[in-house]
């Protein structure tokens, strides 16, 4: 994404973001890499950064901390190792082997985290641990930066033999310096070391009392350091031993530093791998510290802001909080805006230090910032766009050098805007028409606004000009919008509202200040009556607006309890149905221990019969009359598997569904009226389950419920009709069970941001159903736009005979965005 002027970082306010993740990076590697960072140009490479960022927010967040301690810039040690037979002090290879620590640690935290980072996993798949690499250094230099004993055998031997000698020198200079002491020549207690040579220090009139070598003399000339003849020898052994130590620790220093050398380009490569994820855990730092979320993404200019907060404004803001923690917390107010769906340009007025050109730059750092893969503080339901150019006029860019004036500096923006603007553009203009005469320059800000809407631009522009406030009713394309202003106490309110255009306030404004009312008289007057009852027609407007936000507010509070309370009530019947359900198969249980016992009872009564040698009419009737109770309860279970399938159908119902006529119809002609006859449809007592009447038999009736039969009782059974060929719906009585919840048509659709077919379909269920609830008129919200979903929805409307007429809303109801259908 290219930004123009060069100023449009400072202008939004990213410079600060820049500082802020300057603060947060670990080395100057990351600082190298967030100076050189630059928004990205497309979505995949975007979308690939913003989950790295993400999935280090969470990591961040509720993961162990991410191994990243030593991020050392080792690019100028890399260089000094390079040329063959160089070699690095130990302090260098100490941070080498602490950066090989980290590039280890970080590829084995994410690996064993792939599933819940791959992002992150794709990203240490570049970096390249040397494993022997670095325990080779720990092996040579331990944590302090000295060369360890155990570096060689070579190195321990003469290191031991050092000691030696030095305890062995140090025994000799003690006694000479006891000696010396005994004799006045010397006061101080412990020999000394000068010009590498340990000496003992002898007052300046005892120097040729002793026999040795001058190797020092004190600042003021009272002390010489003389080194006794006695340890000469002892001296320069020891001399010696240390220089080969010397030569030993560079010899192993070389060979490390060769090892080193055969990996200098994959530790290049790690370098660059620690640097990228310096940065990316400063994005993540910052978009944690601002609660942001990466919201849905796209590249056709939609934006769709949602509970969107200013970034610096949320920064500083936290830090108010945090330095008073006594007072009442401050909070920024939220943005909601949208563009680019229903409309590519929107105005936007009110008064002075209300809120436009923080509002507009809220819009323009979001999209920035998000350009540059930085998570956002909106909702995640909000939808931003990768935008191929961000031009912004914003400020003063009046310049001497170049002979620019205020307005001609704007007016080179816009000539800017015009000459690169297009569809995949974001203009960003405050204080349209300013510089000038207020009617020339408002001519010129609608010139050039009706230009960049007809390119398809996505523009937003803040202005005082009336006329911009008609321009955008009156166009396609192009809508008003204002922040909101509290009319009682002349104070902004920061919030942004779609629709309505905001007045200034200037002569209120001015009247509560002081200003005379005779002077403001006369500003009135000036004005003329049109344009004063065009201001009070606003703040009525915007009086209006308030008041609905509050019942809107209340409406939504409301259907959030009732929401809660359906929920709440619904778990109830739930826990109801189940418990029913439990009584209803213990019931079955016992009723079948019942039949168990009754037909143990019959079979003996059976085989009584038998050995009485009964008559086989007799036992043929005992058993029909057994096989009649086994059918009874077996239709009993039935029937209650049944009406618990119906209950779970119709509690999945949706709510939209209309109940069927015949269901809240009174039963057939023959329902309830004269004797039950065979071949009627009856219903049990319990009014659950249909059936029909096979033959009677004295107060018993044999019926047919489904595929079972069985016998009941005259006086259980309710007559609900006549023979099969009369259609019968039986009603479900209230004892049943809970009844379906009663259909209620929607008057009014939000049709903004879909596309044609989808539209036409949903207006035609909001007639379909207006007509169904007897409704005589509904609303159709389908925008401005670019008119082309209005003209469909018309066209669709005058071919259908149930619409009477349609016709637009009135414009301080949204005008050509909403049409009135009346129905016949």
């Amino acid at each position: 994404m290219k930004l123009h002027p060069p100023s449009t970082e400072e202008k939004l306010g990213f410079d600060v973001i820049r500082d802020r993740l300057d603060a947060l990076t670990r080395s100057s590697l990351g600082q190298d890499r967030l100076a050189g960072m630059r928004p990205f140009g497309s979505i995949p490479p975007l979308r690939a950064e913003l989950e790295r960022v993400w999935e280090l927010q969470q990591a961040l967040r509720f993961d162990d901390p991410v191994p990243l301690q030593h991020v050392l810039d080792l690019r100028d040690v890399l260089r000094r190792a390079a040329p063959a037979e160089a070699y690095l002090a130990p302090e260098d290879l100490v941070a080498v082997r602490l950066v090989l620590m980290t590039v280890r640690r970080l590829q084995a935290y994410v690996r064993a985290r792939r599933e819940k980072y791959p992002a992150l996993a794709e990203a240490v798949g570049r970096i390249t641990p040397l494993p022997g690499l670095e325990e080779r250094i720990a092996g040579v230099v331990d944590d302090e930066g000295r060369v360890r004993d155990d570096a060689s055998p070579e190195l321990r031997r003469l290191r031991r033999l050092i000691v030696q000698r030095q305890a062995a020198l140090r025994e000799t200079l003690m006694r000479e310096l006891r000696e010396a002491i005994g004799r006045g020549y010397a006061t101080e207690e412990q020999p000394t070391i000068r010009s590498g040579r340990m000496v003992i220090p002898v007052r300046a009139e005892a120097k040729r009392k002793i026999e040795g070598f001058v190797q020092d003399v004190s600042a003021t000339g009272q002390t010489v350091y003389i080194e006794p003849a006695s340890v000469l020898s002892l001296n320069n052994e020891v001399r010696e031993l240390e220089a080969e130590e010397r030569r030993e620790v560079e010899r192993i220093l070389r060979a490390v530093t060769a090892a080193l050398r055969e990996h200098l380009a994959p530790m290049r490569d790690n370098l660059r791998v620690l640097a990228q994820f310096d940065l990316l855990q400063a994005k993540a730092t910052l978009a944690n510290q601002l609660d942001a979320v990466v919201p849905h993404l796209n590249e056709e200019g939609r934006i769709d802001i949602r509970q969107g907060r200013h970034p610096v404004l949320q920064l500083y803001v936290q830090r108010w909080n945090e330095a008073h923690p006594e007072a009442d917390p401050r909070h920024v107010v939220p943005l909601d805006l949208s563009l680019g769906i229903d409309y590519h340009t929107l105005v936007v007025t009110g008064p002075n230090a209300g809120g436009k050109t923080v509002a507009m730059k809220t819009v323009g750092l979001l999209t920035l910032m998000l350009a540059y893969g930085i998570p956002v503080p909106v909702d995640p339901a909000s939808r931003l766009s990768l935008f191929d150019r961000l031009i912004v006029d914003i400020g003063d860019e009046q310049s001497m050098e170049e002979d620019l004036s205020t307005f001609s500096s704007h007016v080179a923006n816009l000539r800017y805007m015009l000459q690169h603007a297009d569809a995949r553009t974001l203009l960003l203009i405050d204080e349209a028409g300013t510089g000038t005469d207020p009617a020339e320059g408002g001519a010129l800000a609608q010139a050039v606004l009706e230009a960049l809407t007809r390119v398809g631009a996505r523009t937003i522009a803040t202005t005082h000009h009336g006329s911009l406030k008609a321009f955008a009713h009156e166009t396609e394309g192009v809508e008003n919008g204002s922040m909101e202003f509290d009319q009682a106490t002349l104070s902004p309110t920061y919030r942004f509202r779609a629709g309505i255009p905001g007045s200034s306030y200037a002569f209120e404004i001015a009247e509560r200040v002081g200003l005379p009312r005779a002077i403001l008289d006369r500003a009135r007057a000036l004005v003329g009556s049109a344009q004063v009852r065009l201001e009070d027609l606003i703040a009525v407007l915007e009086e209006r607006a308030q008041a609905l936000e509050v019942r809107l507010q209340e409406a939504e509070a409301l259907r959030r309890q009732a929401e809660h309370e359906k929920a709440t009530y619904a778990g109830r019947l739930r826990k109801l149905e189940n418990e029913r359900d439990a009584i209803r198969a213990q019931a079955l249980q016992e009723a079948e221990r019942i039949v168990r016992e009754a037909n143990a009872r019959v079979e003996r009564t059976i085989r009584e019969i038998k050995e009485a040698q009964a008559e086989k009419e007799a036992t043929r009737a005992a058993r029909e009359r057994l096989e009649r109770f086994r059918a009874s309860l077996g239709a009993r279970r039935e029937q209650d598997e049944q009406r618990r399938r119906v209950e779970q159908a119709r509690a999945r119902r949706s709510p939209r569904t209309p109940r069927p006529a015949s269901a809240e119809g009174a039963p057939g002609p023959a329902a309830g009226h004269g004797p039950i006859r065979e071949g009627d449809q009856v219903v049990l007592d319990d009014g659950t389950a249909a059936a029909e009447v096979l033959e009677i038999e004295g107060d018993d009736a044999l019926v047919a419920l489904g595929s079972m039969k069985m016998r009941v009782k005259l006086g259980r059974l309710r007559k609900v009709g006549g023979p099969r060929k009369q259609q019968v719906t039986v009603r479900q009585t209230a004892s049943s069970g809970a009844g379906l919840t009663a259909f209620r048509a929607r008057t009014r659709v939000d049709l903004r941001g879909q596309r044609v077919e989808e539209a036409l379909a949903e207006v035609t269920h909001l007639i379909d159903d207006a007509l169904a609830s007897n409704l005589d008129r509904v609303e159709i919200l389908h925008g401005k736009g670019t008119g082309a979903l209005r003209q469909a929805i018309h066209e669709y409307l005058a071919t259908r005979p149930e619409v009477a007429s349609f016709e637009e809303a009135p414009w301080d109801q949204g005008g050509p965005g909403v049409t009135y259908v009346t129905l016949r």
